[in-house]
């Protein structure tokens, strides 16, 4: 059968911004539900941490979207097949970066665990669908070698690190944020990497959200909206933690595994 075609879309790298503005704008929308729950719910809110259902909500809608606009040729990227696989694989990132977080409690605080549990879910699955979900099931769409792989293994990893720059602007601290946009990149990669072996998106969106949950609980970030406004102790062990992850990540692409890579995603665009 054959691949629907899209003229802008069939272009990979094209493809993948135009579907990373297109994610942003569902994701937007999701979050004018926030406000309608914050104003319902005044606990979801404490002013500087706000919740992140909606935003959830807009990035499983574009997920959803995607998949409806290609269908029958695409079988989706959310599923219970390859999700312990892909949750294993992201062990030593996660292990070594709770380890991080959980030094960092002890360092500044922590604030509401509710709060950050609610407010990860916008970053934790928000930004998987921005960078990683459309574009990189799109990227494998359209390609036709190997070879190819690497390049939306690095694209999609430095512009999600990149992207972290903007902190600057919402009153990050720069030092910190600096820090931060090549802590991005390595959790990039290793999220990537999952996500190309796996085709499944779920362990990505889990670990990227837990991630978030244990950071927002520092009392620093929940102060600052999860904004970097400095550097704590457990923070130079998160940095080791993406490290590992941008080690780990090439690891899981090596040539090794390139042609299992493209058989997985030539499953998925049947």
């Amino acid at each position: 059968m054959k691949v629907r075609q899209h003229k802008l879309l069939d272009h990979p790298i094209l493809g993948y911004f135009l579907l990373a503005l297109f994610a942003m704008l569902v994701i937007s929308l999701g979050s004018y539900l926030d406000s309608i729950l914050i104003d319902l719910f005044p606990a979801l809110s404490n002013g500087n941490l706000e919740s992140g259902i909606g935003s959830a909500v807009g990035a499983i809608a574009a997920l959803a979207i995607f998949t409806l606009w290609f269908r029958p040729d695409f079988s989706g990227c959310l599923s219970t097949k390859g999700f312990l696989t892909g949750l294993l694989m992201l062990l030593p990132l996660l292990v070594v970066h709770y380890t991080g977080s959980i030094v960092s409690w002890h360092q500044v605080g922590t604030g509401n665990i509710f709060l950050a549990f609610v407010a990860a879910l916008a970053p934790g699955f928000g930004e998987e669908v921005v960078f990683r979900g459309l574009g990189v099931a799109n990227y494998m769409r359209t390609i036709r070698s190997e070879r190819q792989i690497p390049v939306i293994f690095w694209l999609s990893s430095i512009v999600f690190g990149l992207i972290h720059l903007s902190n600057i602007l919402a009153g990050g601290d720069t030092v910190a944020v600096l820090i931060q946009a090549p802590y991005a990149i390595g959790v990039g990669m290793a999220l990537g990497a999952v996500y190309l072996r796996t085709g499944n998106l779920w362990p990505c969106m889990i670990g990227h959200f837990s991630l978030d949950f244990t950071e927002m609980i520092r009392a620093d970030l929940a102060e600052s909206g999860g904004v970097m406004t400095g550097i704590a102790a457990g923070d130079w062990l998160t940095m080791v933690a993406a490290a590992i992850g941008a080690i780990w990540g090439l690891y899981l692409i090596r040539p090794k595994y390139r042609q299992q890579i493209m058989d997985t995603w030539k499953k998925k665009w049947s």
